[in-house]
């Protein structure tokens, strides 16, 4: 291929070829002569294809939100020697170079191996495809230049973050007792010592410590650790309009990563977990317990894309075939669902122990200008409307703000 240089010169040449017999001018036509004449004899030199391997390295293909990751771009040259040789590694725009390059020019000896490093900042979740690097090489005018794409493609997933929650009891009043049961260091009633508190109205007496209260003369009484496992479904709204905002700051984005941060939270406390993400298609992943499971889940949550209108209604069938008076937790807006109310009061009717948790992300769309401050009046009512409503059927509502801590407004909600 042309590059600037040369198309100035052939223009160069052609301009004096032609201008110099106007002119009569003989020395002017041998100088475009000239000219041409170099310009095609370097287009025969070395610019013919290289062999060269190109190879891609991550020091780990699935890190958190907000992580570095560091690549290895190791360029194997086994073929002839390259004097200029210019390498892009072709990356998704929702990644960033934090340092390095992943752009450089190099000079390949034969059988000679160079290696690039970088490092990316991951701050959006996500499942990446980075794509093919491109290789230019020039002629040593820097006349022509060959450019080919070697194929070396590769995944990185971006997983939601992870916010640890602490000291908040969100499990069923009506646990799952089985043999063989795990504690899951929570109070409860087992055998198993946790620790004491001072005594109210209506507690045991049977729990009450008589050493504590003879040393003390304070009536105190025993807690033992809770030996149950509940199964806790997650339904997470995943609708176009979630999408609504920046490609960072969005509810879709922040409902995912309370998502992860419960899926964590209640897989630590030994208790099984699924999720229904419901927008173009209801999908569901079905209550299970451990590391692997969680995985699946936040893997789950990296790939999701807003899409569609399905109401919050769609995911009904699949609670019905789920464990009674176990606890619900939506995550969403419930923004032009008209649907929404229906499916709560079935949800809170059948037992179900819901909670609603709903990202606001509109003091933020107000103050970056993406909507209006109508708009932001009218989004905000609705949306405390649907709180209220939700209250009012027995659920536990919050409006969410992302930029708080979310054990914090969770316990504030369950008080």
């Amino acid at each position: 291929m042309w590059t600037r240089k040369a198309i100035v010169y052939v223009g160069l040449g052609v301009i004096l070829v032609l201008f110099a017999p106007f002119i009569n001018n003989l020395q002017l036509f041998l100088l475009g002569t000239t000219i041409l004449a170099f310009v095609a004899v370097h287009s025969l030199v070395n610019t013919r294809p290289i062999d060269v391997k190109i190879s891609r390295s991550f020091n780990d293909d699935q890190v958190f939100e907000n992580s570095s990751v560091s690549i290895d771009l190791v360029v194997q040259n086994k073929g002839r020697a390259v004097g200029f040789l210019e390498i892009y590694d072709n990356l998704p725009s929702e990644v960033e170079v934090q340092s390095g390059l992943n752009h450089s020019v190099i000079r390949l000896r034969k059988n000679e191996t160079v290696v690039n490093q970088y490092l990316l900042d991951c701050r959006l979740r996500g499942q990446f495809r980075l794509g093919n690097p491109r290789l230019r090489i020039y002629n040593p005018s820097f006349l022509f230049y060959y450019e080919s794409e070697i194929e070396s493609k590769s995944s990185l997933v971006v997983l939601p973050q992870i916010e640890e929650i602490e000291g908040v009891d969100l499990s069923t009043d009506f646990p799952k007792m089985y043999q063989g049961a795990m504690p899951i260091r929570r109070i409860g009633t087992s055998g198993e010592f946790y620790g004491i508190r001072e005594y109210f109205p209506g507690d045991d007496f049977k729990n009450i410590n008589w050493r504590v209260f003879g040393r003390t003369r304070k009536l105190m009484v025993n807690q033992f650790e809770r030996e149950d496992i509940s199964d806790i479904m997650i339904v997470l709204d995943a609708r176009e309009i979630t999408g609504t905002g920046t490609i960072l700051r969005n509810p879709l984005n922040y409902s995912c990563k309370a998502a992860a941060s419960l899926v964590n939270f209640f897989l630590r406390t030994r208790n099984r977990v699924g999720l229904i993400t419901y927008g173009e298609s209801v999908n569901v992943i079905s209550p299970d317990t451990g590391e692997r499971h969680l995985f699946k889940i936040l893997t789950a949550l990296a790939e999701i894309k807003s899409g569609g209108s399905l109401g919050l209604h769609t995911v009904l069938g699949d609670l019905r075939n789920f464990t009674p008076r176990s606890p619900v937790m939506v995550i969403s807006t419930l923004e032009n669902d008209k649907t929404s109310a229906t499916a709560l009061r079935e949800i809170t009717a059948r037992g179900f122990k819901l909670t609603v948790i709903a990202p606001d992300t509109l003091d933020y769309d107000r103050d970056s200008r993406i909507i209006s401050p109508t708009v932001y009046f009218t989004a905000s009512a609705s949306l405390e409307n649907k709180i209220t409503e939700a209250r009012s059927l027995g659920a536990r509502a919050m409006r969410w703000n992302p930029d708080s801590v979310l054990s914090t407004s969770l316990a504030e909600v369950i008080r």
